[in-house]
């Protein structure tokens, strides 16, 4: 020791120091020492040379600390946490019940947030691929024509393209594109039907990052005639990838050579881009016009420079219009108007209409995603559940532990290490069923998905993810459990009190509200579904086929071709339509003579053959049907019942009315019946005589296998190059509403995982309760009270946190259910019977869960529960 009076005491923080990582002795000596040597040396050197002095020591000193303390610290931490996974595993043993509960809660949870996480996070990242995709926008226009301020379409005039790189510099390229659908595709070797064929421009390597697997990306459909395919159809096409140079046959016309081979575009993409062809040549092959300002096929998408401000780019586009297109901004507005839209937000944008593919409904994700986190949520509280319930059962052993020395910082440790034991176990274990799930998984959602259990990420999320769960459940638990005395540990007392019990009740009223909101939502979901499936569409829609064809001579000899499938035993009847009755899209604006323009009524159009209303079984309130006996008809009108009553016609037949330039008259009224989803209200509709070819409907009135066959066969003598295809109208139909019921679908499944979870917490609640009243339930029955008074006595104390859940779930989901009911233009009503059946299926779930443990209490000995005071 140092000549320095000893019985001084060392600073504060040395004295921390010491207790924290090393003797008392060395850190003692080495502080006084310290201090004796800086006095000298500021008598002998001066103040500054002391100062460098006194740090060099100092730090010499904080490097000793931490050598010597971190060995001995990390070597005390190890044999504690050997200690406690030994006496983590005993009490395992000892309540087998216990530990499987918790691992089933856990894991149970841990597997609906990975499968779950999983789709969503892979939904999130469409387009997201793509090199530089924050600067990519996909530009859309309003439509002013049919006086709907909320329409939006993706599609686009072809000179907007060049006009947006001659005007803004800080577009750095731009393409197009248009889809053809069906179109014949041969080789010397084979012919192919490809689905979707994209003619686009030269730049779509500058705008989406393609990679390359053969070809350069100067001759990248550089020239006109030629073609650039996916590895898949390459290999389809050819059975190879290096086939730059080789001739297609596109649409059995026009020879097309292979510029370039390009990787399959990730599926996690809003479109698929599998064949594409040099985009202005085959445009003027097919007769279409690029220079008009007011024809709208194409899809334009842009690349802009690095921080540029695309409200600014958008602000422009109404000037650049007026510009090229002579559509001045006046006070009506412009014919269209342009709007960018992000990449990234393609896939989810439901308002903007007629893009190369369906976009979904993003909230759908956000909501599964939220279940997924209230389940572990609920998982975690029924950790701390049944934890703070079998606290009960191991007082004695926290008492005996604290009176033989052990601190509360070593009894939270103990249980911080066996909420990780389990929370660890189950995550392996969930990672286990999740991977064996998930493909069943991905084929209900149709998207490939896969864990990825190559990536050291995925596993570091993993590891975070059980380290916050250990935490969350295992310090509550913990710190109630050893914040108790001894005495009264060892007396059987100790965390019975009222706040305990209040805050328990508060987890199960939590649990409980998310159930009842989870069971309400999916009984109307359920019913919502079941009234869309059974809604009076106005048409019929069972036993019709729907044909497509993209030969030109069944189109040119559509007469012949429709008599002869008419003749065909089975079928009943055929008609064309431009559109099918689930999606009609065509508009134009109401006009009759002696109407003043603003006087004109936005009105949907759709043309169709004379036995269309036949077909599909629509009809009629007054008037007639299209006659071919009648050569008039050719230019007569009829309309819906919501056309008449939006034009204010009180005897609607024989009015004059102009269709296309022609002068025509109204010869009928039809029932309205449904023109797109059951989402949308009916709309005003005009049905005009057009024998034009769209889309071609046979009505089956017999075998459906066999008349199918048979109708092959005279498709066969008309288009042999083409292979049949062929739709069933009720497959179309449901199409529509697939998004809904596999929303419904794992609404349900969530809910029902959901329920049987949180019934864990509650058999945590009841077990609780159950232990710390069994000496008073023994009283009772030795002074006469009966099971049932017992049972009834023991689910009255559960009954009321259930109510109070089911009252604060009531409002929250009337809102939200009611919010989405009205997503659809046709819908049920909420009512109270259905809050009523979610509350009784409520308390028969929870009755059935606590009823085993409620009736073993009451039905047991009670000398059992009287002898051991």
């Amino acid at each position: 020791m140092s000549s320095i009076d000893q019985g001084r005491k060392p600073p504060r923080f040395g004295e921390w120091l010491l207790r924290s990582f090393c003797s008392y002795d060395f850190l003692n000596t080495a502080l006084w020492d310290l201090q004796e040597l800086y006095e000298l040396n500021t008598q002998q050197k001066g103040r500054l040379k002391a100062d460098i002095l006194y740090l060099k020591e100092v730090f010499s000193i904080i490097y000793h600390l931490y050598t010597k303390g971190k060995s001995q610290y990390s070597t005390n931490l190890i044999a504690m946490l050997k200690i406690n996974i030994i006496l983590a595993f005993r009490s395992f043993k000892k309540d087998k019940s216990y530990s499987i509960l918790n691992i089933i809660g856990l894991s149970s949870a841990m597997v609906i947030l990975l499968l779950t996480s999983t789709y969503v996070f892979y939904e999130l990242s469409y387009d997201r691929h793509y090199e530089g995709s924050d600067n990519i926008y996909r530009v859309y226009k309003s439509v002013n024509t049919i006086d709907d301020t909320d329409y939006r379409d993706a599609g686009t005039p072809g000179p907007l393209a060049k006009a947006m790189v001659n005007e803004f510099p800080e577009v750095l390229s731009v393409t197009r594109f248009i889809r053809y659908r069906n179109i014949l595709m041969e080789t010397e070797e084979a012919k192919f039907v490809e689905p979707l064929v994209i003619p686009a421009d030269p730049d779509v390597l500058d705008v989406f990052s393609l990679d390359l697997v053969s070809g350069g990306e100067e001759d990248f459909l550089g020239q006109p005639y030629t073609a650039a395919i996916s590895r898949s159809v390459a290999l389809k096409y050819f059975n190879r990838t290096n086939v730059v140079g080789e001739t297609i046959q596109f649409q059995g016309q026009l020879p097309i050579q292979v510029s370039g081979v390009f990787e399959d575009i990730p599926e996690n993409s809003h479109f698929k881009l599998d064949v594409l062809v040099h985009f202005e040549s085959v445009m003027e092959v097919f007769g279409q016009d690029m220079t008009r300002w007011n024809n709208n096929p194409y899809f334009t998408y842009i690349k802009v420079k690095e921080g540029t401000d695309p409200d600014a780019l958008e602000f422009k586009l109404p000037q650049l219009r007026e510009k090229y297109a002579g559509d001045p901004l006046d006070e009506d507005g412009q014919l269209y108007t342009y709007f960018l839209q992000p990449l990234k937000d393609v896939h989810f944008n439901q308002k903007i209409e007629g893009g190369i593919a369906r976009p979904v409904d993003a909230q759908r994700f956000y909501i599964y995603l939220s279940i997924a986190v209230i389940i572990m949520i609920i998982a975690c509280i029924n950790y701390i559940n049944l934890a703070t319930a079998r606290s009960l059962i191991r007082m004695k052993e926290i008492g005996v532990r604290k009176v033989v020395g052990a601190r509360k910082v070593n009894l939270v440790f103990q249980f911080l290490t066996e909420s990780g034991i389990l929370v660890f176990t189950s995550l392996l274990l969930s990672v286990l069923v999740a991977n064996l799930l998930l493909p069943d998984l991905a084929r209900f959602v149709d998207q490939p998905l896969e864990l990825a259990l190559n990536s050291p990420g995925f596993w570091g999320i993993l590891a975070i993810v059980g380290i916050v769960l250990t935490l969350v459940s295992g310090i509550y638990p913990g710190l109630v459990s050893t914040s108790f005395k001894p005495v009264n540990a060892l007396y059987g007392r100790g965390i019975a009190g009222k706040k305990g019990s209040a805050f328990r009740n508060v987890l199960v009223v939590f649990q409980f509200a998310i159930s009842s909101m989870l069971i309400v939502g999916a009984i109307v979901l359920g019913k919502q579904l079941d009234y869309i499936d059974t809604l009076n569409t106005g048409y019929k829609k069972e036993n019709v086929l729907v044909l497509r064809t993209i030969d030109d001579t069944i189109e040119e000899n559509l007469a012949v071709y429709m008599e002869e499938l008419g003749k065909v035993p089975g079928v009943s009847t055929v008609a064309t339509s431009w559109s099918l009755p689930t999606n009609i899209t065509s508009n134009t604006r109401a006009n009759w003579t002696g109407i003043t323009d603003p006087e004109r009524l936005p009105m949907y159009q759709l043309g169709v053959t004379y036995d269309f209303f036949e077909l599909y079984e629509i009809e009629l309130t007054a008037g007639r049907f299209f006659d071919r006996t009648i050569p008039t008809d050719e230019q007569a009108v009829i309309l819906n019942e919501t056309a008449v009553k939006q034009l204010g016609w009180e005897s609607p037949l024989g009015h004059e009315m102009i269709v296309q330039g022609t002068k025509g008259r109204v010869i009928g009224v039809v029932k309205d019946f449904h023109l797109k989803s059951l989402r949308e209200e009916i709309e005003p509709l005009q049905i005009i005589l057009n024998e034009d070819y769209a889309i071609l409907s046979v009505k089956i009135g017999g075998d459906l296998f066999e008349t199918i066959k048979k109708i092959e066969e005279v498709y066969q003598s008309f288009s042999p190059s083409y292979p049949f295809q062929y739709r069933l109208f009720e497959d179309i139909y449901d199409e529509a509403y697939t998004a809904e019921t596999k929303t419904a679908q794992l609404t349900l499944w969530l809910t029902a995982i959901t329920v049987i979870i949180a019934c864990l917490g509650l058999y945590g609640l009841a077990a609780h309760r159950v232990q710390h009243r069994v000496k008073e339930l023994g009283v009772r029955k030795v002074m006469g009270a009966s099971g049932i008074s017992l049972i009834v006595l023991l689910f009255k104390d559960l009954l009321k946190p259930l109510v109070i859940a089911f009252l604060l779930a009531v409002p929250l989901v009337y809102f939200i259910m009611k919010d989405w009911l009205n997503g659809f233009a046709y819908h049920i009503d909420m009512d109270s019977k259905t809050f009523l059946i979610s509350l009784i299926l409520m308390l028969l779930i929870a009755g059935l869960t606590v009823s085993h443990r409620t009736y073993k209490a009451a039905t047991s000995n009670p000398v059992d529960a009287l002898r051991d005071e």
